[in-house]
């Protein structure tokens, strides 16, 4: 058997495995209750408060699912049905995991980005219908009761409750005791259909821009788990960082299910987790005195954690480190490398729509190059090409397709649905290369790509080149409107601490390494901080926001000298990227700066700056 029929091998093999254990558990439920069946007296949730907490709160596993069933009697008291949704507004802690997949069981949940605005949670809300939004009590930090307070008299039927960020676990003042009779719960509750149940309803990532909402059913989050659970191989004596949040799914579906389902113990880092500089500063001596054997955690706080000292600390439980939400860039690996002890960083590539994992490193093989794996269980991959859909490797570069079971149910808007798929497969949006042996390397998204003058630039051929310069910390390639070229190259990035980068060597550096002149950035930018999205993620649709601004104001005051304007730019969730310019003087001073702008590939809104008082 050749190298790569053994390779097929065993993903058929895992196959078969998966499917009997997504078969064995039709609900969610069924799979978090699986670690108290192996033992329920094993630490399931170890929480520290602060990043020096000398006594964390913990829960067994017993006591963490008779919770869950005790808030999904909780809510069920309320009045609540299957399909009622409870939204979620908290940071990752106990009474919020449980809060989460008590809802899951019991009703349908909805975990919101701790940033999105008022307005945007307001529409979110609207959109699904919410009964309850359960949030932290006034006055904690981030201000997340504050940003909601009042909805609950804006919004029809919807009730504000109130969880603590202690470590316990009550709604509203009222404490929650584990149920002693969680096995005959879930006995009693199941009904046939209940894999296809929607369960919960995700927001998706919002690197376009917009976010939109998931359906997820049972099966959909079961099947992600289990592919998690197997490719990284969690076993009943690990203890696993949960560092992404539960809003997304690789917080969700690829670290805190599959780690509680193996019957091991998830470890949260304070509410605001590896956000918090305290933790950053202190991460090695808590991975050592917490026994950490897993840490996930995406490439922003892989570049951060690398600037600190191990100093001694014991890693010798640390088996494997993983990233996701975004390619690593091999400098960040490298700069982790040289700190952790670990024979690499496996990466896993994920979305929304698939409930977490697409493809992932697997547990015993070494990444290979700038593939991000092979597919997870389950997952078929197909190659869109030259209007053609491909199955047989290796591939040329397309958009990579998916089918899988955990492939979502749509989005609340059905018109959104309609996009996502191509003759019954899933659109991933990013551009791949499947290798004989099924390997799969993301070349980039497709919306990412920049297009100069006809030019198809791949923004990590930018990026990467940056990242070896002296002192960057992150990069990031967008597209800049262009009046000639339709857009071109621009250079975002950030430095380590305790550097300072100057643009015109970073711009020299680059014109010497970017190898084709058309994507050699026309514009280079130092930011003091690089806008991420809350699990990590570069947010380039900010990026594409200040390269707009930044094109507009270089246009206007070239052609438009004596124009004193005010440029801003925003994503609209029906026209995209959107240029807002007020402009002071009369209606000539504005034509001609509309007839300036109006080369831009983008929508443009003129409009009279209004007169100081």
């Amino acid at each position: 058997m050749t190298v790569v029929e053994e390779a097929l091998a065993k993903q058929k093999r895992i196959d078969e495995s998966a499917k009997g254990l997504v078969d064995e558990h039709p609900r969610l439920v069924d799979l978090i209750a699986r670690g108290a069946q192996l033992n329920p007296l094993a630490n399931a949730i170890t929480y520290m408060r602060t990043a020096t907490d000398p006594d964390p709160v913990s829960y067994t596993h017993g006591e963490f699912i008779g919770l869950v069933v005790a808030a999904a009697r909780w809510y069920r008291a309320r009045g609540l049905a299957e399909t009622d949704a409870v939204s979620i507004l908290l940071p990752t802690c106990p009474a919020m995991i449980v809060a989460q997949w008590g809802a899951a069981y019991a009703a349908v949940v909805q975990p919101l980005n701790l940033l999105f605005s008022r307005e945007a949670i307001a529409a979110q809300l609207r959109a699904v219908g919410a009964r309850l939004l359960l949030v932290p009590p006034p006055g904690t930090p981030g201000g997340l009761y504050e940003k909601v307070a009042g909805l609950d008299s804006e919004i029809d039927d919807l009730r504000l409750v109130v969880l603590p960020l202690d470590g316990s676990v009550s709604f509203d003042g009222e404490m929650l005791r584990p149920a002693d009779d969680w096995r005959e719960d879930l006995d009693a509750s199941k009904r046939d259909g209940d894999a296809d149940r929607v369960a919960a309803l995700y927001p998706t990532g919002g690197t376009t821009g917009v976010p939109k909402i998931a359906r997820l059913s049972n099966r959909n989050m079961v099947a992600s788990s289990v592919g998690s659970l197997l490719g990284i191989d969690y076993r009943p004596k690990d203890r696993t960082l949960l560092a992404l949040p539960l809003f997304h799914v690789g917080g969700s579906f690829c670290t805190c299910v599959p780690a509680l389902a193996a019957g091991g113990a998830i470890v949260v880092l304070t509410p605001t987790s590896v956000r918090n500089p305290a933790v950053i500063a202190n991460f090695w001596r808590i991975a050592a005195e917490q026994r950490l054997s897993i840490v996930g955690v995406v490439p922003t706080t892989l570049s951060a954690l690398a600037d600190v000292p191990v100093a001694g600390a014991d890693l010798s439980h640390l088996r494997l480190v993983a990233t996701g939400a975004s390619v690593l860039p091999a400098e960040i690996e490298r700069r982790f490398l040289s700190v952790c002890p670990v024979d690499a960083v496996r990466q896993i590539y994920g979305m929304t729509e698939l409930a977490g994992g697409v493809a992932q490193v697997w547990f015993d093989e070494r990444p290979r190059g700038l593939a991000v794996g092979k597919r997870c269980p389950q997952v078929e991959f197909a190659i869109y090409a030259d209007g053609r859909l491909l199955r047989e490797w290796p591939s040329p570069v397309g958009e990579l397709m998916v089918r899988a079971p955990h492939v979502f149910r749509g989005y609340v808007d059905p018109r959104q649905t309609e996009k996502a798929f191509h003759d019954g497969w899933l659109r991933t949006g990013d551009l791949c290369r499947v290798d004989e042996d099924g390997q799969v390397s993301i070349i980039g998204r497709i919306k990412d790509l920049i297009i100069r003058g006809g030019h198809n630039i791949d923004p990590c051929a930018i990026e990467d080149v940056a990242m070896s310069f002296p002192g960057v910390a992150l990069a990031a390639a967008v597209g800049a409107p262009d009046a000639y070229a339709g857009e071109v190259p621009m250079l975002f990035v950030s430095a380590q601490p305790g550097e300072d980068l100057d643009a015109a060597e970073l711009a020299s550096f680059l014109q010497e390494r970017v190898l084709e002149p058309p994507a050699q950035p026309k514009i280079v930018a130092v930011l003091a901080e690089m806008p991420v999205t809350p699990v990590g993620k570069i947010y380039k649709p900010r990026l594409r926001e200040l390269a707009a601004e930044k094109a507009a104001g270089d246009l206007l005051a070239a052609t438009c000298p004596q124009a004193e304007a005010e440029i801003a730019a925003a994503h609209d969730a029906e026209r995209g990227l959107l240029l807002s310019v007020k402009i002071e003087g009369g209606p000539a001073m504005r034509e001609q700066a509309r007839r300036a702008l109006a080369r831009f590939p983008i929508p443009i809104e003129i409009s009279a700056k209004e007169s100081g008082p």
